[in-house]
């Protein structure tokens, strides 16, 4: 009887000792395994699931009160079982009043369908899901929530609730919103800078075809030498400045992406070396030794952009020339083989001119930069050609650096770059001699239509044609132009698409529409190739940039007529 009730004692206390928390506190069974023994180790076991169920709870709760996103607790049919306190904050309801509610309370109409949608999708896919939704406050206000739905399962896998993790997305809506709307200003600001480019080109392009075209005229007259030293310097300062708005105008296409490269068969080393024929004059007149030469590896042929290629080669020999007053120019074409018929070109470029200090070889390929302003002043120019000439090379799938000064020598720079070209399969036939523009002459009773309301430009076009054996009618307007087609024949038409009422791209859809097939050359002052894409697209047939050279003109005569 006493081993009896010692044993009661014992399980009193260990039920007492659970009762007050203290899970850990366990007695021995005896090895006799009669009923006491399973009364107290089942109490034993009790303990240990009541201790584990606690410390569940605890960990629960400390997620609870750690978590700073807003957490919610929904039971199967989604009414709410509990919440954090940043739901309570966030939206201003208190547990208790949200406890029990369907968690409709806490949406907009239109986001409760997708609500259950996702859950169906959860329960379906078995996986957590995102969605961003809106939850209303006590307040009636709403505040943007990304929300991460997964099911709750119970100790038998079966789906006992549904949680929610919202995150509030105010912030980042907000900045998303303010981003969009710098995006906007940025899209338009740069409209309006291209708009302003595309203005002032044909603005300052205008009167430079007259101010170059009769240029060209007055040196074919009469002149003392005195006044064709005089003409020669404002044909220079003209093409200095064609050529300064061609480079701002390239410099923006780059900015824009807006530089769209060729990829054609050319002529490699002749193309190069024609490019570079007039500077070798411009070298030697200014007394320095000039050479160009080409390894054997690089070949005759090849396909890509050879317009974009020989810019960049002559702005880096343009600049050499310029910084340079005594010495030398070397400039070295290589190329290296390259896998699937592509090879890489190197062109190095050095002089023996002033050099640029360690300090600023970074700088002048920075836009509107040169490496002192004491630079600019003495040398001149915008500091536009190296930095347009390092765009286009690593668009060209190269790149350019400078070495300054040269090795073992106190002055001088070397530029080089590299860019990716592919080979041709086949050789192309010889190019054909370019005629002698000097004597060329129109068929004779070809009869040609100048439109253009500026009437600077149709007298220089006018006067240029009839020089060279053309009879010439002209118009200021598109409406008067489509007036004479119709009243009599033309065997071609020099168009200006930019005019006052009826433009010329609405002149040559008129005509196109009405099956009049002259051929139609744009004549306009608008360099860009969109202004081209658009020009072909209204039914017109090639395109002669102002200010022209009378190269490029009769060029177009000699196709079209």
């Amino acid at each position: 009887m006493k081993v009896l009730k010692d044993r009661i004692e014992e399980i009193m206390i260990l039920i007492t000792e659970v009762a007050n928390g203290n899970f850990d506190y366990q007695i021995e069974t005896s090895d006799t395994g009669d009923e006491m023994d399973a009364v107290i180790a089942g109490i034993n076991m009790l303990g240990q699931e009541l201790k584990s169920s606690t410390v569940s709870r605890d960990f629960m709760q400390s997620i609870y009160r750690g978590v700073v996103d807003m957490l919610l607790i929904l039971n199967p049919d989604f009414t709410i079982r509990s919440v954090n306190e940043s739901v309570e904050e966030a939206l201003g309801y208190r547990q208790d009043e949200l406890r029990g509610k369907h968690l409709s309370i806490l949406l907009t109409s239109e986001d409760v369908p997708k609500m259950v949608s996702l859950m169906e999708q959860c329960r379906s896919q078995d996986k957590c899901l995102n969605k961003e939704l809106l939850f209303k406050t006590k307040q009636h206000g709403e505040i943007p929530v990304s929300c991460s739905f997964s099911h709750i399962r119970d100790s038998h896998q079966e789906i006992d609730g549904v949680m929610i993790v919202a995150k509030d997305i105010t912030e980042l809506k907000q900045n998303e919103k303010a981003l969009r709307k710098a995006k906007r200003k940025a899209e338009e600001a740069n409209e309006a800078k291209s708009n302003f480019l595309s203005s002032m080109s044909h603005e300052i392009r205008t009167p430079l075809n007259g101010i170059m075209g009769f240029t060209d005229l007055l040196l074919n007259t009469g002149l003392t030498d005195t006044q064709k030293q005089y003409i020669n310097l404002i044909k220079t300062s003209g093409t200095t400045l064609t050529k300064l708005l061609n480079d701002i105008l390239d410099l923006h296409r780059v900015e824009q992406n807006k530089i769209y490269l060729e990829a054609i068969p050319f002529e490699l080393r002749e193309g190069l070396e024609g490019s570079l024929r007039p500077y070798r004059h411009l070298a030697e007149t200014k007394g320095l030794k000039f050479s160009c030469s080409f390894d054997a590896s690089v070949p005759q042929w090849a396909i890509g952009d050879p317009t974009r290629i020989s810019q960049v080669v002559v702005n880096l020999v343009s600049n050499a020339i310029k910084f340079t007053e005594e010495g030398s120019i070397d400039v070295l074409f290589k190329s290296e083989q390259l896998p699937e018929d592509e090879f890489l070109l190197y062109c190095s470029v050095s002089d023996t001119g002033i050099g640029i200090p360690a300090g600023k070889q970074k700088m002048v390929f920075d836009s509107f930069t040169q490496s002192d302003q004491s630079t600019s002043r003495k040398y001149g120019g915008s500091g536009l050609g190296l930095a347009i000439s390092k765009k286009l090379a690593r668009l060209l799938q190269g790149d350019l650096q400078v070495i300054s000064p040269l090795p073992g020598q106190q002055k001088g720079s070397l530029f080089w770059f590299t860019i990716r070209l592919k080979h041709m399969q086949t050789r192309q036939p010889a190019q054909q001699e370019v005629a002698d523009d000097s004597n060329y002459r129109v068929p004779e009773g070809k009869h040609l239509l100048i439109v253009d309301d500026n009437e600077i430009n149709v007298m220089l076009l006018q006067t240029v044609l009839e020089n060279h054996g053309a009879q010439v009618t002209t118009a200021f307007s598109g409406q008067e132009a489509i007036d004479l087609v119709h009243a009599q024949h033309f065997d071609l038409i020099f168009m200006d698409v930019q005019m006052p009422g009826i433009s010329g791209l609405e002149a040559a859809r008129i005509l196109r529409q009405e099956k009049y097939d002259t051929p139609i050359i744009a004549f306009s002052a608008s360099a860009y190739s969109t202004d081209i894409e658009n020009s072909l697209a209204s039914g017109m047939n090639d395109y002669l940039c102002k200010p022209f050279e009378q190269s490029d003109l009769l060029g177009l005569l000699r196709k079209w007529v």
